[in-house]
């Protein structure tokens, strides 16, 4: 009987697949796998590079001497399905089924379910998804948008949120469920999070928040329209300006923070006031989530690649410092976090919910 638990973890994005195998929560190693756009899109939609993606998977096993029925389970990125909820689900056809539902917003870490259920299911053993982007558990008010039929669904930096969030409970010697925390993520995109009683409660995203790296955030709906219907632009070019060509990528034509503060010190007033329209858009953000808490916040968490600036946390601390305790944690461990939540439903300490 084996002693130990190894998990293999699985982390689709558009243009790499990262993997890692896991054992006890060390890591034996991992690898990312890069792939060629071009070669991608001759197989069509993301479904279409499946077996492609779990050939080169295997692969990296053979080349790496692991033998895969030393597993224990795996676990892929959650995908995109409205209605999830935080944590971990088994997976099952039914969910493998759903991530398709042409009605979900197409995205990389929706293959995440499939590739870990077709690697795990030869074996007899679990498989699993963690923390979608879409796990959020919105009350009731926060759904409510304005408009009847159209309704928010929640949609954030959800892994790395709560693994964050439960990182800082065990610091402080707390339960997760017990604490009431705001949790910004700073990366490409920016988003921000109110969680209590464990959960994501409301959120604000990459496409009503702030402005991030290469997102424009929440543009006002008349400016927005009048974009859109000018005629000069193609539905692709629009999607491009929300996630990918927005934000500081827009104003400045860089995505790096380093780069932008680098442009500060060199006397460049645009970038100066960008930066800080970045971290003043942050700062609101948080603002917002606090509402969400009713004003009762343990603290404010700072996390992501970008949370590495001092002058951005230190803008966004100044503008919202009078929210709460701030506490900087930079960075993020996707990997990680995706084999810490299959190993604490493997142990009974979370539930593995079934879609």
């Amino acid at each position: 009987m084996k002693n130990s638990t190894d998990i293999l973890v699985i982390n689709p994005g558009s243009t790499t697949t990262k993997i890692a195998v896991f054992r006890d929560l060390k890591t034996l190693f991992e690898e990312t796998i890069t792939h060629d756009p071009e070669e991608l899109k001759k197989m069509g939609d993301i479904f279409g590079q499946l077996p492609f993606r779990e050939k080169l998977i295997r692969e990296v096993l053979e080349k790496r001497n692991y033998d895969p029925a030393e597993l224990t389970a795996t676990v892929g990125r959650g995908g995109m399905i409205i209605g999830l909820h935080g944590g971990g689900y088994k997976v099952t056809p039914k969910l493998c089924e759903a991530m398709r539902n042409p009605e979900n917003p197409p995205h990389a870490s929706s293959m995440g379910a499939q590739l870990a259920y077709d690697i795990a299911e030869p074996l007899g053993i679990p498989a699993f998804i963690y923390d979608s982007t879409m796990g959020c558990e919105l009350s009731e008010v926060a759904k409510i948008t304005g408009l009847e039929g159209v309704e928010r669904y929640g949609c954030c930096h959800v892994l790395n949120a709560r693994a964050q969030a439960m990182n800082y409970a065990k610091a402080e010697g707390r339960d997760y469920k017990d604490l009431n925390l705001i949790v910004c993520h700073m990366g490409g995109g920016i988003t921000v999070s109110a969680h209590k009683d464990g959960k994501i409660i409301d959120d604000s995203s990459y496409d009503n928040g702030p402005m991030a790296p290469e997102r424009t955030g929440g543009v006002p709906l008349i400016l927005w329209t009048k974009l859109c219907f000018s005629g000069r632009y193609t539905e692709e070019q629009i999607g491009k300006f929300i996630s990918g060509q927005g934000g500081l990528m827009s104003y400045l034509g860089v995505t790096d923070c380093r780069e932008v503060e680098a442009m500060i010190a060199q006397g460049n007033k645009k970038a100066a006031v960008v930066y800080e329209a970045m971290a003043y858009q942050v700062a609101k953000a948080i603002a917002m989530m606090s509402v969400a808490l009713k004003g009762k916040v343990d603290a404010v968490i700072l996390t992501g690649g970008a949370a590495h600036s001092e002058m951005l946390t230190g803008m966004v601390k100044d503008y919202a410092g009078h929210i709460g305790k701030f506490v900087i944690m930079p960075g993020e461990d996707e990997l990680l976090a995706l084999a810490s939540g299959a190993d604490r439903i493997l142990k009974g300490e979370e539930e593995g919910r079934i879609y």
